[in-house]
């Protein structure tokens, strides 16, 4: 009985590195995507922060204004009613989404229904930032009316990500920067259907798709809920030049409860997802479950196991990635953590089952 156990243990770890192989091989294909982009800055966009106002994005929320700001652009500010800072804020550029307007949807995504419903226009286009987004080039703005000629609907950037408060956060997030780099451009640029769903960092989108789709559900993962619309009606999206900078949460315990929240609400959402999408995310997320049988914490049993070949590809390509976060950081020391980086991004998606609603993690 022990010896089929170890034999089924084992045969999840190789099977997780296959995968982690597959996925790599398939990321560097994306590497021949270039986006296209015209002579001329596109003239109908719009840029929409969504902030949830409190002490704790104060810092990143004042960042982000700036530097939308510098985009040249008009720009509206996206809030509840009875935010805490509600009253530093400048009336120009505010919309105050009232507590009355439909309570059964949550948080940001019940922000965005209200702007569709009440200021979208549909020969627009709309990027949504968070508020702790730094937006480090107009490249897409550019992109955008080569793209809208062509008939696309919405866009991504690449991300890249900055230091907050813990360098061990800051490291763990450079598989965001990894995944962004290979399995997104390959999906949502190379193939033009973003099978792996679009992240709210600077997503942009036809006025007229915006309308259509909705975010009319209730959902922690909204952009996710968004997309499987997206996917649903066979349109096309495009993977921008851009860079966007995000804040890296400020604790572990924060990044635990992000990945937890979106795990939940990946899986929550993925019934409404079309088979093809459930397909692509189903297996992303079995891995993600299995992905602790194939880490450093069964390291003892690997000598017992023998010769692995797909782990060689798939362990260079995990060192590399991290290893660029511990660069970054200048912490060297915590080259000697990739290790457990690796255990506890398996098991963040425990985190899911202490998800009450919609997660802010403080980003002062």
């Amino acid at each position: 009985m022990e010896k089929m156990l170890l034999e089924i243990i084992k045969g999840i770890a190789f099977l997780c590195w296959s995968m982690f192989v597959i996925w790599t091989l398939l990321g560097a294909l994306s590497l021949i995507y270039k986006p296209k982009r015209s002579s001329a800055r596109a003239k109908n966009v719009e840029m929409v922060i969504v902030s949830i106002a409190n002490q704790k994005v104060r810092t990143s929320l004042q960042e982000t204004i700036s530097n939308v700001r510098n985009l040249r652009l008009k720009f509206y500010l996206l809030v509840d009613e009875g935010a805490e800072l509600i009253g530093d804020l400048s009336a120009e550029n505010l919309i105050v989404v009232p507590k009355a307007y439909k309570p059964f949807l949550i948080g940001k995504g019940r922000a965005i229904s209200y702007f569709i419903e009440h200021h979208v226009q549909e020969n627009k286009w709309y990027g949504f930032v968070d508020d702790d987004n730094l937006v480090l080039d107009d490249a897409f703005l550019y992109e955008i009316p080569y793209y809208e000629h062509q008939g696309y609907v919405a866009m991504n950037p690449l991300l890249t990500v900055r230091k907050g408060k813990s360098s061990l956060t800051y490291v763990m997030d450079s598989i965001r920067i990894f995944d962004d780099f290979t399995v997104y451009k390959f999906f949502t640029g190379l193939l033009r259907k973003p099978f792996v769903g679009l992240h709210g960092e600077l997503l942009c989108v036809k006025g007229e798709t915006l309308r259509e789709i909705g975010y009319n559900h209730k959902t922690i993962t909204e952009d996710f809920r968004f997309t499987c619309g997206i996917i649903k009606r066979g349109y096309r999206t495009w993977q921008s030049k851009t860079r966007v900078s995000l804040k890296s949460p400020n604790s572990l315990h924060d990044l635990m409860r992000q990945r937890g929240r979106w795990f939940k609400g990946i899986v929550t959402d993925l019934k409404t997802a079309p088979n093809s999408m459930k397909l692509v995310i189903g297996t992303r997320i079995s891995f993600w479950v299995l992905g602790f049988f194939g880490s450093w914490a069964f390291a003892f049993l690997w000598p017992v196991w023998g010769p692995f070949w797909p782990a060689i590809p798939g362990g260079i390509a995990y060192w590399l990635l991290y290893s660029y976060g511990v660069l970054k950081s200048s912490k060297w020391f915590l080259l000697l953590a990739i290790p457990l980086i690796g255990i506890m991004e398996t098991l963040s998606w425990v985190f899911s089952f202490k998800q009450k609603g919609f997660v802010v993690i403080d980003k002062r």
